[in-house]
């Protein structure tokens, strides 16, 4: 079973407002960033709300994305990657870490990360983007004990650091699986990109 976790709950402090529920052409980021992964190849979506959780549910609830809530969600973005895994189905075996501010993010790159990602028989698959790491990485479920038992005050560089032997990136023709949105500039500009 393949699962993708999105993170959401964050309170979008530079923003102003939630950003999950800023416009980007006719849907929401977020509604964008499930898009991409509403894939044959995707099993479940599920998505990790705090901040305003009950509007940005509401506002997704005919998704069909399985919800989860981070009451926790004040001390930090790992804190809602702890509780994305511990409600994963137990019949998961591959796991995908998505945020909802990449509402450029393409379809064919989720399913490209993860047909190699079984094909080759990866444990963690990485996309890069001109040299740089991006998002959605993709992990096998084994790790996910080990992720549970971190410090809810580490993130997920920890953990790569830990399995550096373990990672593979693969080059990816998505800028959208790298510029993240954090504040109105960049916002308005990746907007531009999108029209």
């Amino acid at each position: 079973m393949n699962v993708a976790i999105i993170l959401a709950a964050g309170e979008s402090r530079r923003m102003g407002r939630p950003k999950q529920l800023l416009p980007f052409g006719d849907k929401t980021m977020l509604e964008c960033v499930i898009d991409a992964f509403a894939s044959p190849r995707v099993d479940e979506i599920r998505v990790v709300l705090g901040h305003k959780a009950d509007e940005i549910a509401a506002k997704i609830a005919q998704t069909g994305c399985k919800i989860v809530r981070n009451e926790h969600y004040q001390q930090g973005m790992f804190t809602s990657i702890q509780a994305g895994l511990r409600a994963l189905p137990k019949k998961a075996r591959l796991v995908m870490i998505a945020v909802c501010d990449q509402p450029r993010l393409k379809r064919s790159t989720v399913e490209t990360l993860i047909e190699k990602f079984e094909k080759e028989r990866h444990k963690i698959l990485i996309p890069s983007y001109n040299g740089r790491q991006g998002h959605p990485p993709v992990l096998r479920a084994e790790y996910v004990k080990e992720i549970l038992a971190m410090d809810e005050l580490m993130t997920l560089k920890h953990f790569y650091a830990v399995h550096a032997d373990d990672i593979t990136r693969l080059v990816v023709e998505d800028e959208g699986s790298l510029v993240d949105i954090d504040d109105r500039e960049t916002y308005e500009r990746e907007l531009k990109k999108w029209q």
